[in-house]
């Protein structure tokens, strides 16, 4: 699919829609119009630097601008779920790190060995995009469940349990919880609500059974992700 494939009209209608939606709003709710107009403020904004950073990666086609605008996604997503976890983000740096980097080598690594390289960048970004969700319930459940299960631990530890044993309880609702977000995509009625990834390579132009094939490659592949990444993050939060 090209710009060119775009229609001038259709996009007109577009806008009107739009400004009709915006005009309702600023009849009947001025606070909701002024929160919708700064949300497409900034997915406009988001959407030009996402767009022009792919851009010139495709066009320098190189494996130093992959590498690079890995390591920045990396960052980034890892600055957004310590965002998420504040406060008393400064001791989760590692474990967060650690697993997003683990997650997406693992998930990325295993998608790109069945798919052309081309397909770098969105298939790091949508495994990183997972990532985000999964790392942040990881954590957050391990270190709740540690919270308030400590008394228990002691219990455990004080009449022969390893601190591994002890652990055991919180290990599984962190990896439980790593899951849990993917799952629940994956449980809905696919019939009824098309999923973004099969809806975005039907209107990118691939054909019906390499839609069906990729979604399943890279569902197993984020589920496959997700569980390294909250072994990683748990294994480094108990360090």
């Amino acid at each position: 699919m090209c710009l060119s494939d775009i229609s001038i009209l259709g996009v007109v209608a577009v806008l009107i829609l739009l400004s009709a939606a915006i005009g309702l709003f600023a009849v009947t709710d001025r606070r909701t119009m002024h929160r919708v107009l700064r949300v497409l403020g900034v997915y406009v904004a988001g959407i030009l630097v996402l767009g022009g950073g792919c851009w010139l990666i495709w066009r320098t086609d190189a494996w130093w601008a992959c590498a690079a605008w890995l390591v920045v996604m990396l960052l980034l997503a890892c600055g957004w779920c310590l965002h998420l976890l504040r406060p008393g983000w400064q001791p989760l740096v590692l474990p967060v790190g650690l697993s997003l980097l683990a997650g997406s080598l693992v998930g990325g690594g295993s998608l790109m060995l069945c798919l052309p390289k081309w397909c770098f960048v969105p298939v790091f970004g949508m495994v990183i995009a997972g990532l985000i969700t999964s790392v942040t319930q990881t954590v957050q459940t391990y270190q709740r469940s540690l919270l308030h299960t400590e008394a228990h631990r002691q219990y455990l530890v004080a009449n022969g349990a390893s601190v591994l044993e002890s652990l055991m309880p919180s290990v599984r609702r962190a990896l439980r919880a790593s899951v849990l977000s993917l799952l629940r995509t994956m449980a809905s009625p696919l019939v009824v609500m098309m999923p973004m990834l099969f809806a975005g390579l039907l209107l990118g132009g691939a054909s019906p059974a390499a839609t069906v094939a990729v979604s399943l490659l890279s569902a197993a592949a984020v589920l496959s992700a997700s569980v390294v990444a909250g072994i990683v993050a748990i294994y480094c939060f108990k360090r």
